[in-house]
């Protein structure tokens, strides 16, 4: 070959120089050193960017395109594509970006589309692509049209990350809170999941008989692998995350055991990596803890009807009431990969003493694990229903926002104000989410951001047993300046480290120094690395309180875990940080 200007042309990208090896006077394109000056201007466009570009010309739509396009092709399509005709290299969408081509072609107009759904063979199996793209007419060196330029991004991340997020916030609004069987729970999710373009089959299982039968479902009918998961997970209680396949069992939070089992199969056209098996399984979790809930919920209403009937005490029934609050807000924690969470609530022994104490852990939607602790002022019934207005305040604005824990705290407290909810909603809390950059997550170690409004400093058990206590400047409780900026702390955390929550039901005592009280429970803590996290909270309760407790407490511990091998699945190309579940 010597076309002096194609060699330039070619030099500074790989796809370039595979284009010398190309045969093009077997091509309708004919030697490069044929080739018209307009040809020769779009060709040297093309391989001077890095941004994906494809270009076709000629009677066959021969197909040029440059290193970001190359991306694109996938692992099958990529070599032969140069110099080969566009409707070959792509015959499996022809019928959709054919038309577009000769329309450009014939009318001379741009045609342009934004995340335009194409289902293409391109690394050997059939996959749901999304690529905003536009198409513009190329003229030769006479003002003919004979070719057309294409620029084009692919935005399948993007479109499917959205999709799915939408699908979650559906399945939140749609869970049923009551309900009276577990056919009338199935029922509104599974329209939500019908819909989903990313869960092929849901299925709920009856597990009251000796053998699992389908309750009721969505999608097709199920295959061998389904049926031995299925029987697995009756056995083992266990849920089990296959190839394509989240098997969950749904526990019964009241009367133990199994209520159900639900099935969630992902679609075919979409890769199964780790991406895609964390959001079946956020789904499935999803789900579970809304049935829990609502069993717990259904069994309080009962107990409260009950009780009322039995003409208990005034002062029983406000202890009973608060109590019950509390239960049916205190919900058992997330079970997020490569993270332990263990929580505790425990009354204070005395009647009179009805606390405003709270836990919670939830997975926001970026999964990200998200720990709270709080505690109103009072004993009384305002203060256990205070509790969990704020609660829920913490709750939903932190999973719906996704904000970082100081953020979140200054929302809540406009809340407070905007919903006039009074003087009584004054709360010590503490709000920390777990965070992993790209770089963390190579190292394997993770960072515990959080913001305390004038709460207990949070304890941290290092792998070795040592016990740091997170002391550092507080801001001030809830509901007191509204409007404040909240400062923020981090702190890194390694594997098997354990981090530690709690109230000050756990370290206050009469007669005693807080300071002193809070250093012996970093001394009940230390060693305690070798325990289980559940042993790490009664470790602290045999220790802190030996008797009954004057006050509530509540404690969430957190322990990390090592991270699974594998390939770590790239976040889109917008996200400001990685976080893990």
């Amino acid at each position: 070959m010597d076309a002096e200007w194609f060699l330039e042309a070619t030099a500074h990208c790989a796809v370039g120089r595979q284009a010398r090896e190309v045969a093009w006077e077997q091509t309708p394109l004919g030697p490069p050193e044929e080739w018209p000056h307009a040809l020769r201007h779009v060709v040297r466009l093309c391989f001077s960017t890095r941004f994906p570009v494809m270009l076709v010309w000629g009677p066959d739509l021969t197909l040029i395109f440059n290193d970001g396009y190359e991306e694109m092709l996938g692992t099958a399509k990529q070599a032969g594509a140069l110099g080969a005709p566009a409707e070959v290299v792509w015959h499996e969408i022809w019928d959709v970006v054919g038309p577009l081509f000769e329309s450009v072609l014939s009318t001379g107009e741009v045609a342009s589309y934004r995340d335009l759904r194409l289902v293409m063979n391109r690394s050997g199996h059939e996959e749901e692509t999304f690529f905003t793209f536009s198409y513009s007419p190329l003229r030769d060196d006479d003002g003919r049209i004979v070719g057309v330029l294409d620029i084009s991004t692919e935005t399948t991340l993007e479109v499917v990350n959205q999709r799915r997020l939408r699908t979650l916030g559906e399945l939140q609004t749609a869970l049923p809170t009551t309900f009276t069987d577990l056919r009338s729970f199935a029922r509104p999710v599974l329209e939500v999941l019908d819909e989903s373009a990313d869960v092929a089959r849901a299925a709920f299982y009856d597990v009251r008989g000796s053998r699992p039968v389908v309750l009721a479902s969505t999608g097709p009918e199920a295959g061998e692998t389904e049926t031995m998961l299925v029987d697995r997970v009756f056995r083992t209680r266990q849920r089990v995350v296959s190839a394509g396949l989240v098997v969950k069992p749904l526990r019964d939070a009241v009367r133990g055991g199994v209520a159900g089992i639900l099935i969630l199969q992902a679609s075919s056209l979409r890769p199964w990596d780790r991406a895609y098996a964390r959001y079946l399984t956020g789904l499935a979790s999803t789900v579970g803890a809304a049935l829990r809930d609502a069993v717990r919920l259904r069994t309080t209403l009962d107990a409260l009807r009950q009780r009322a009937q039995r003409s208990e005490e005034q002062i029983a029934q406000m202890r009973e009431v608060a109590l019950a609050l509390q239960q049916a807000v205190l919900t058992e924690p997330p079970t997020p990969d490569h993270l332990e969470v263990a929580v505790h609530y425990q009354p204070a022994a005395l009647d009179r003493d009805i606390g405003g104490d709270w836990y919670d852990a939830f997975v926001t939607p970026d999964g990200a694990t998200t720990l709270v602790i709080g505690d109103v002022v009072g004993h009384d019934l305002s203060a256990a229903v205070t509790m969990g207005q704020l609660r829920g305040l913490v709750r939903a604005i932190g999973y719906d926002s996704q904000e970082s824990p100081g953020r979140v705290l200054e929302r809540v407290d406009a809340a407070v104000r905007g919903l006039a909810l009074g003087g009584a909603a004054v709360a010590t809390v503490l709000v920390a989410s777990i965070e992993q950059s790209e770089e963390e997550r190579r190292r394997g170690v993770r960072t515990v951001r959080w913001s305390s409004a004038g709460h207990l400093p949070p304890m941290l058990v290092r792998a070795d047993g040592s016990v740091d206590t997170l002391t550092r400047p507080n801001d001030l409780p809830l509901g007191l300046a509204p409007g404040r900026p909240r400062t923020e702390h981090t702190v890194e955390l390694h594997a098997d480290d354990t981090l530690v929550l709690y109230t000050d039901g756990l370290v206050e005592r009469r007669g005693h120094n807080l300071r002193d009280d809070i250093a012996d429970l970093a001394r009940a803590l230390e060693g305690s690395h070798t325990r289980s996290i559940e042993q790490v909270v009664e470790a602290a309760l045999e220790r802190m309180l030996p008797g009954p407790g004057e006050d509530d407490v509540a404690l969430v511990v957190l322990r990390t875990g090592p991270e699974d091998p594998g390939p770590v699945v790239p976040a889109p190309a917008a996200a400001a940080r990685v976080v893990t579940a």
